[in-house]
């Protein structure tokens, strides 16, 4: 096969009846979220690179190693969008959502449907071009917007017919007296074992140390089994924090796992960090992450605006949950036989889809034989078969595609018969 026919490294086509799970997913989650009260928002597919040098972090793998980043011929450097949050965040200062544009004020509640683009290692359910929903939660730093945000979550999972656990942690606030300091001292640990570290690690233990705690490589994880915690070092506040969001959802009954060495791999990144992982998809167990970035709007130049929000990937919910749906089955296939007939069939055709019927009817020139194989082959209940017989008598044949059972119906009794 040419190189031309296939889909770049790391992408892939979703063709039917595949590409109907992933729209009705979409469909799923996004009603789920608008019952929670989450508005739709669209933003760019690519944004000016600053967004995420200076959101997601210039020491982040994601900017250093996975975006897709290029010159236009105004000469401004543009990025696909790697992640949600930080376009989402631009877009609400841009136009001022917080002040109470949207109706309810603040928080601001966005949901989205959207492709994501990184360069990295294609493996199972990861993609190099691939699709998520998520929420962001932006103006209100209660504790009370965290345990709803992981309580949308953990719903449209059940609802996906995904069976997961939750890990929550608490990764402090950028504070002498909160992370800024346990960083200090993760890096000291970190320079001690560094020759016990494998090179890749050394330099990520350098640059973005919380990262470490994700490493796959079996050295590595030696080293943070012995690693300090966060949870050891948060201040008070952080702490009375995750107790309340742990509080909450215990109220709501949303059974959770304090995981110490949970962090999440983005400088925005504060305070409530959680995954809903599965064990369906193997050592890449996580389904949906999120957290809190109480900082974001700041890194970008706005105004102190904290938010929370989560993102999802449609493949992987797929993999991991049981949604199942398929497309709606065929009412009619419209059969003519002579040139008058298809003229006539060709209209009863869109008569009878805008009166809410799935009608398909031969585009392909064939002859009865094949119109009827064709309307056994797309699982219609019914087969409209017009002649110049059925024509002289201003009406149609309709047979039953299940019994084979036949009976005449007037032209203007199709749609009313269809539906009995």
């Amino acid at each position: 096969m040419p190189e031309l026919y296939k889909a770049p490294i790391g992408t892939r086509d979703v063709l039917p009846p595949e590409s109907w799970r992933h729209r009705e997913l979409a469909r799923l989650a996004l009603d789920q979220f608008a019952r929670a009260g989450y508005l739709p928002i669209e933003t760019p597919m690519f944004e000016h690179t600053e967004v995420f040098e200076r959101g997601v972090g210039e020491a982040s793998e994601v900017v250093n190693k996975e975006m897709y980043t290029f010159v236009d011929r105004g000469g401004r450097s543009l990025t696909l969008r790697p992640e949600g949050t930080a376009p989402v965040m631009r877009a609400v200062l841009e136009h001022m959502l917080q002040r109470g544009s949207l109706a309810g004020a603040v928080p601001v509640k966005l949901c989205y449907h959207a492709a994501m683009f990184r360069y990295e290692r294609p493996q199972k359910g990861r993609f190099r071009q691939h699709t998520q929903v998520g929420i962001e939660a932006i103006g209100s730093e209660s504790p009370v917007v965290d345990a709803e945000v992981i309580a949308v979550g953990q719903r449209f999972l059940a609802a996906a017919g995904v069976d997961s656990r939750l890990l929550i942690n608490s990764i402090g606030h950028l504070d002498p007296s909160c992370r800024l300091g346990y960083l200090e001292e993760l890096r000291a640990y970190l320079q001690e074992r560094r020759d016990e570290l494998p090179p890749q690690d050394r330099e990520r233990a350098e640059r973005n140390p919380l990262r470490t705690f994700d490493s796959k490589e079996d050295a590595t994880a030696a080293v943070m089994a012995e690693a300090p915690l966060i949870t050891d070092h948060l201040c008070d506040a952080c702490a009375k924090h995750l107790g309340e969001v742990r509080a909450l959802l215990d109220e709501l009954g949303i059974a959770h796992e304090l995981s110490p060495r949970l962090v999440r791999g983005l400088d925005y990144y504060t305070r409530t960090a959680f995954e809903f992982v599965s064990d369906a998809l193997g050592a890449q167990s996580t389904v949906l992450g999120g957290g809190r970035y109480d900082g974001l709007s700041e890194l970008l130049g706005g105004p102190r605006l904290p938010g929370i929000g989560f993102g999802c990937g449609i493949d992987r919910v797929l993999l991991a949950g049981t949604f199942d749906v398929s497309p709606p089955p065929t009412d009619a296939y419209v059969v003519t036989i002579g040139e008058r007939a298809t003229q006539r069939g060709f209209r009863l055709t869109f008569e009878l889809r805008d009166a809410g019927f799935a009608v398909l009817c031969d585009l392909a020139g064939r002859g009865i034989k094949g119109q009827m194989k064709d309307a056994a082959r797309s699982g219609a209940r019914w087969a409209v078969i017009i002649g110049d017989d059925e024509l002289g008598r201003d009406e149609v044949t309709l047979r039953d595609m299940g019994t084979g059972h036949e009976e005449p119906v007037a032209f203007g009794d199709v749609a009313g018969r269809l539906r009995t």
